[in-house]
């Protein structure tokens, strides 16, 4: 059975990709001190996976990459397209 949210976040970046939208996004994918981390280009430092929650340091790449995908496509949800097509 295909993961829903994985078929949702390839049909936003094909359209992000057809609009001429730039791929990079809010959340980026860097090597930290010890492993993976999800950086927040907006807070400058690491994502907050949720409110009051842990941060999203110390992670396999591959989890990593997963857990960016899934906060942009929150996001991305959670506002909607901006006026300006910065989402």
């Amino acid at each position: 059975m295909r993961d829903p949210i994985a078929g949702l976040i390839s049909q936003v970046v094909v359209t992000m990709e057809f609009i001429g939208r730039p791929m990079r996004g809010r959340f980026l994918v860097r090597q930290g001190g010890n492993g993976w981390m999800v950086y927040d280009s907006e807070l400058k430092g690491p994502a907050q996976i949720e409110k009051n929650g842990a941060f999203a340091e110390n992670l396999t790449k591959e989890h990593a990459e997963i857990l960016a995908e899934r906060l942009a496509l929150e996001r991305h949800l959670k506002n909607g397209p901006s006026v300006r097509g910065e989402r």
